[in-house]
């Protein structure tokens, strides 16, 4: 599930993750997301596990399931590396 210190917004063509508590005035604590990064930011509420995230990435985008496992495990990685994601659901559990 991600941090709620963070707030996704559209900058023209561009999903920029910004901070809107403790870090506000830190630049190094932007992101730029892609566009399949950003519908992954917004799938990470804690309800849904890698698998689901996953059947709906690639019902919205027309990728293959192990291209979007491996791409979600990447960006998780990533995200939980810089402190943006808290506790990741797995499938089944």
């Amino acid at each position: 599930m991600h941090r709620g210190e963070f707030a996704l917004r559209q900058v023209g063509n561009e999903s920029i993750l910004v901070p809107i508590r403790n870090r506000v005035g830190d630049l190094d604590s932007v992101y730029v997301f892609t566009p399949v990064a950003a519908r992954i930011w917004s799938l990470l509420d804690g309800a849904r596990d890698n698998e689901s995230i996953i059947e709906t990435i690639c019902s919205e985008y027309e990728v293959e399931s192990s291209v979007a496992r491996r791409d979600l495990g990447e960006l998780l990685g990533s995200l939980e590396a810089a402190d943006l994601v808290g506790e990741t659901v797995e499938a089944g559990k």
